[in-house]
């Protein structure tokens, strides 16, 4: 073998062993950067601006993988498949058997919860929880090398771990029952115990204590841990594979092969010898989009015979071959589909994760109440997956809970506690009442049955028929089951606990306390009235009624305390025939006033607000007077003129005329501080919509705005409209497809000499060119006949689906909007509908608990009547509370559902809506952000970087 022979053999075998060479890795990567750079060229559009995107699990999601992602380890087996059935893979000794699943979700919780419970105990809010120290290890996990996340310091306070597994420290001790005027309960708090009678919460109570996070931060906490989420990002990568393919379908792709033959043969056979033939083909192919192919080719074959005179023989065909057709299989249209549809493919995909973004917001915040869920349905996620109705993947979706419905289930549960509290108390007093005898055992049971159904309420119950979505159930069981549900759709395991900031109803729990310090105040203050000594000298009389009038905390602050010793000095002041002339002048005056306005009402005419105001200071002042006429008459004592039984009596009698006076003076206060409350509703969030609110403009002008909104602007629409051109423009395809075939066809090849060792001696002599027309009859065409037919008919099918997508969607935006303009209503009813709760319920126990007059009989249906009564006013007050509260969050709910229906919901870098209430600001970077591209993959590891 000479020298030449020798470098071609070598050369032939290195490439051989090289040209399989690149590694998992290398096409891994070469694929993630084709990606990265066609979907950084599409993303061009703000309005489906690709974000929260890496095709990697997030370093700090549970399913994060730190492993080499080309050769991960062999997961755990299933011991009996594998011992029955055979195993070609085995672990290897680099790589190893493992599962492990990350806890970076931990270190955000725990970052979070310790900002958040500072934060709350600086405001001065309760119910907040020591931290513990270091980081809550998750059930089997392992440790991986993650970024260090700083944690606010916390001084260490043995208490129960949060992520539900065991503890080596003792359990903190139970939080006790959360204060009513205090706040939403935690999580922790809503089934303490509180002493014996509440033992039947025992069943649930639980020691566990929950990572405090908000809204906001719970969405970012789902965008990270959320295997549906991740199921959508790795969808928009598969979409933008198919584009790399057919865009390299109209690149020249050269080729390269070789094949090396050793060949022993005996000396007696023809040709016998040894022989080694090298053969290789190398050259280059490209398709053109007017259906036009080129192929280059230059085929080399080299024989070296070791037993010869001549040991090595070269010989070389190059080639040349151009095929363009003109009717069947040419043109751009046909030859451009596959690459049209890939392209058009991941623009709907990215419209589709763009929406898909908003729709994980609000299935994230509002739960089902969103209608969409994480499907999209009926209008699907074109581009990234097919519309699977329940959820998207499997039977393994995770339901849809929501972090608005659990705060209100949260406050519910805090509403009848305190229901429970009340009645607990309530039958306190009627056994004190049946044991003095003024009430019966059948009160004292109606109150007992009443308490024990409302204890059966706050322990909860699940609805049979709620296995499907959020829990179902009602009650602290069918909030616990929630929760639990809600941990499953971040992502999270259902063994770690989480405590709801209560920020978006906070609004409404502050409300509702000025209501009920109203009338605690009232309560106390009343409290302090009825406790008189009979005996005290009477020189202190009035001034203990002033006292209280002008000092105690219900009059604390108003217009009436600073008004109040003045008007009374002007009625004390008088003789008593001029006391006896201003009260009648004064009911004269209101007589008049009443009888005017008698007569406006007759005539459906508005009352005057002056008139209004003069009628109500007159009604204050002749209450003024009854009250210091009653003080005079005990001022006399006219008991001193009586023996015996009858002068406690009178005096008691005298007493009783003047509380009752006072309570009607004092009422004025309370009145007072009522009107101010009432003025503090917190207002809905308005509905803006290109300027216009939806609340308050004529309802047909909200539908206009809001329906021309949504078929401008719906990204799944402009989607439906891109699959009606999809549609059309097969039928050209496939109409191509029924014409005959006429090809033309140019073939060149040119050979080096045979038998000789010049492998690039090529020469016209010893080439040929060869011109041919290829020409069929569209004789038979069955196939493509029925092809063309269904192309037709799936054309005006995607038209009609079009009309149905934009009729569904007109249908829902109306109905959104009327769904959120009676919800504004019914809010404004609902508050007066609170008031008159809070209001009964303290008339009720007011009568209840008001002595009877002297001499006065009481019956058993009285007594009835009035335990009916304070039961069914504190039901009220607790129904009417559970009301605003739904009222609250179905509009909220409701009003996400609008911005979502007409793709107005705008999310930041968090994947937090920018215009929702009560989410703080996003604290990027200064400067802001620059526009998202693919990130390039991450290191796995020491192993993947060698």
């Amino acid at each position: 073998m000479n020298h030449r022979s020798r470098n071609a053999l070598l050369a032939a075998l290195v490439l051989t062993l090289v040209g399989p060479g690149c590694s998992r890795k290398f096409f891994r990567k070469a694929a993630d950067k084709d990606v990265e750079g066609i979907i950084s060229q599409k993303n061009q559009f703000p309005d489906w601006e690709v974000k929260n995107w890496f095709t990697y699990p997030h370093p700090d999601a549970r399913f994060a993988d730190p492993f080499n992602p080309d050769r991960p380890p062999y997961p755990p087996d299933d011991p009996a498949a594998r011992a029955l059935s055979p195993n070609p893979q085995h672990p290897t000794k680099r790589t190893g058997v493992g599962r492990i699943d990350g806890e970076g979700y931990l270190h955000l919780l725990e970052q979070w919860d310790a900002e958040n419970r500072a934060r709350d105990g600086a405001a001065g809010s309760v119910g907040a929880v020591p931290e513990p120290s270091g980081i809550v290890q998750a059930s089997a996990q392992v440790k991986v090398d993650l970024p260090a996340i700083p944690v606010v310091q916390a001084a260490p306070v043995a208490q129960p771990k949060k992520d539900g597994l065991p503890n080596p420290v003792p359990p903190a001790p139970s939080a006790g029952q959360p204060d009513p005027a205090q706040g939403f309960p935690t999580t922790q708090s809503l089934i303490a115990l509180g002493g014996s009678p509440d033992d039947f919460l025992r069943a649930l109570y639980t020691n566990q204590v929950g990572y405090r996070i908000r809204v906001d931060q719970a969405v970012s906490l789902g965008l990270i841990n959320s295997r549906e989420f991740q199921d959508r990002r790795e969808d928009l990568y598969l979409a933008a594979l198919p584009v790399t393919l057919e865009r390299y379908n109209f690149a020249a792709k050269a080729f390269f092969t070789e094949q090396v033959i050793r060949d022993f043969a005996g000396s007696d056979l023809n040709g016998g010898g040894r022989l080694w033939s090298l053969n290789t083909t190398t050259g280059v192919n490209k398709n053109f989009a007017t259906g036009a192919s080129l192929l280059v080719r230059l085929a080399n074959q080299v024989v070296i015979d070791l037993g010869s005179n001549r040991p090595d023989i070269a010989v070389s065909n190059l080639t040349l071959s151009f095929v363009q057709p003109f009717l069947r299989g040419g043109g751009f249209a046909v030859n451009l589909e596959a690459l049209t549809q890939s392209e058009r493919g991941l623009l709907y995909g990215m419209r589709s994760y763009a929406r898909f973004r908003k729709l994980f917001y609000v299935a994230t915040v509002a739960g089902p109440a969103g209608g969409l869920g994480l499907t999209n349905n009926p209008y699907g996620l074109q581009g990234l997956s097919v519309n699977l109705g329940r959820g998207i993947g499997g039977n393994l979706t995770s339901p849809v809970v929501g972090y608005y419905p659990l705060l209100q289930q949260s406050a519910v549960i805090a509403n009848q506690r305190k229901n429970v509290a009340f009645l607990s108390q309530l039958l306190r007093l009627y056994e004190a009442f049946r044991e003095g005898g003024q009430q019966s055992d059948l009160q004292v049971g109606q109150v007992e049955v009443q308490l024990l159904n409302s204890r059966g309420q706050l322990l909860g119950s699940v609805n049979p028929g709620g296995g499907g979505g959020g829990g179902g159930g009602s009650g602290i069981r069918g909030f616990l089951d929630a929760l639990d549900n809600y941990k499953l759709q971040l992502g999270l395991p259902v063994t770690v606990g989480l405590d709801l900031d209560d920020a978006p109803l906070r609004p409404i729990r502050e409300q509702l306390t000025r209501f009920e310090n109203i009338y605690a105040d009232l309560a106390k203050f009343e409290t302090l009235a009825r406790q008189y000594n009979l005996s005290d000298p009477i020189g202190e009389f009035r001034p203990r009624w002033r006292r209280l009038l002008t000092e105690s905390d219900l009059v604390r602050g108003t217009t009436f305390s600073r008004t109040i010793g003045a008007r009374w000095d002007a009625w004390a002041g008088l003789t008593d025939d001029a006391f006896a002339a201003r009260s009648a002048d004064f009911r004269k005056q209101r007589t008049a006033l009443l009888d005017e306005r008698a007569k406006r009402q007759l005539a459906n005419q508005p009352e005057p607000p002056a008139e209004v105001r003069r009628l109500a200071a007159l009604d204050a002042e002749l209450d003024l007077a009854a009250f210091e006429r009653a003080v005079r008459v005990y001022a006399a004592r006219p008991w001193l003129k009586l023996d015996g039984p009858a002068r406690a009596a009178n005096q008691a009698g005298a007493f009783r005329d003047v509380f009752y006076a006072f309570y009607q003076v004092a009422l004025e206060a309370r009145n007072e501080r009522l009107a101010d409350v009432r003025t503090k509703w917190p207002d809905l969030p308005p509905l803006l919509v290109n300027g216009v609110n939806l609340l308050d403009t004529d309802l047909d002008d909200a539908y206009t705005v809001g329906v021309q909104t949504a078929l401008t602007g719906r990204l799944d629409l402009m989607n439906a409209r891109g699959q009606v051109v999809d549609a059309f423009r097969q039928i050209a395809v496939q109409a191509n497809a029924l014409q005959g075939v006429f090809n033309v066809q140019y073939d060149h090849s040119a050979a080096s000499p045979a038998g000789g060792s010049q492998p690039f001696n090529f020469s016209g002599s010893r080439s040929r060119q060869t011109l041919t027309f290829t020409g069929e009859l569209p004789l038979v065409r069955r196939a493509e006949r029925n092809d063309y037919r269904a192309a037709l008919i799936g054309y005006q099918r995607q038209r009609r689906t079009l009309m149905a997508f934009e009729d569904n969607i007109a249908t829902d935006v109306r109905n959104d909007i009327r769904e959120l303009r009676t919800q504004a209503q019914l809010y404004r009813i609902q508050q007066r509908v609170v008031d008159l709760g809070y209001s009964q319920v303290d008339n009720a126990k007011e009568l209840l608990v008001a002595p009877p007059a002297p001499g006065a009989a009481s019956d058993a249906g009285s007594a009835a009547a009035l335990t009916q009564q304070v039961l069914q006013a504190q039901s009220n007050l607790l129904t009417a509370q559970n009301a605003l509260y739904t009222l609250w969050v179905n509009y909220l709910t409701a009003r996400m559902n609008l911005y979502l229906d007409l793709e107005l919901m705008q999310l930041d870098e968090r994947g937090v809506w920018i215009n929702e209430q009560g989410t703080e600001p996003d604290r990027g970077p200064a400067g802001g952000q620059p526009p998202e591209r693919l990130p390039a993959p991450r290191p796995a590891g020491p192993a993947d970087r060698k």
